[in-house]
């Protein structure tokens, strides 16, 4: 398989599921994290994101490995659940019910989705750790369902020298590896990859194209990595999965 083949899986992701359940697990290493911002804030790309200030970039990752795990119940971008596990005990559970809100509904604009979310538990909100801001963005837990949608992960990669290694298994999945090096330097943060990485590693499933492990390499380490725990596709959902108000078994 082609480089191209496999973007191309990625980019027909949506179309080869009906439904996706998935456990998620992230991993971030805080101090390359911090070496490749500080990177990115002295570079001109940095100077026009931060100013001539790179000393007051924040930091919202501790100085040691960190993380966060997940579950994803989803049909498409409209109707999904997320519950993650949050460190101090307890859930936050967010969910998009695929109901579209009529005019004159003052909870969001019209024609978006509702959704509602709560937190069980004791623990608050303000005593979260700062990095968990990124988990309770939905973008950086869905991206991997649909990996040429908002986050086009297809043409990061695509602008990169890429090689491909097939034959490889991930979440008992059969999958494909694409390596990446960057052929020159970014103009900007290519989220959910990590600016100035050495290289880029995406492994995807060989017959829906999803993202099983995404990750920035620095230094002969990820940076971070996003990788599919388990994952099973086209079962069948129940009203109950998005109406729920309590961690599903």
């Amino acid at each position: 398989m082609r480089a191209d083949d496999v973007l191309q899986l990625m980019r027909t992701a949506p179309q080869r599921y009906e439904t996706v359940r998935a456990t998620l697990v992230y991993r971030g290493d805080g101090t390359k994290i911090r070496a490749v911002r500080e990177r990115y804030a002295r570079s001109e790309a940095g100077r026009h994101t931060f100013g001539d200030s790179p000393d007051e970039v924040w930091h919202p990752e501790p100085d040691s490995e960190f993380g966060w795990r997940c579950r994803i119940w989803r049909v498409d971008e409209n109707q999904w659940r997320q519950e993650l596990e949050l460190p101090g005990g307890g859930t936050s559970i967010v969910v998009s019910t695929g109901r579209i809100r009529p005019f004159g509904t003052p909870e969001g604009p019209p024609g978006s989705s509702e959704m509602w979310e709560l937190r069980t538990g004791e623990g608050s909100q303000e005593a979260d750790p700062a990095w968990l801001i990124h988990p309770t963005d939905v973008f950086w837990t869905m991206y991997p369902f649909d990996p040429a949608g908002t986050a086009s992960i297809d043409a990061e990669l695509g602008r990169m020298e890429l090689t491909v290694e097939e034959g490889i298994s991930w979440a008992e999945r059969d999958a494909v590896r694409l390596r990446g090096v960057p052929v020159g330097e970014w103009e900007y943060p290519p989220e959910p990859l990590w600016w100035g990485a050495d290289e880029y590693e995406a492994v995807v499933d060989a017959e829906r194209g999803v993202l099983l492990r995404l990750a920035s390499r620095f230094d002969g380490g990820d940076i971070d990595a996003l990788e599919v725990e388990e994952v099973r596709f086209d079962e069948p959902f129940d009203e109950e999965i998005f109406a729920s108000r309590a961690p599903l078994p």
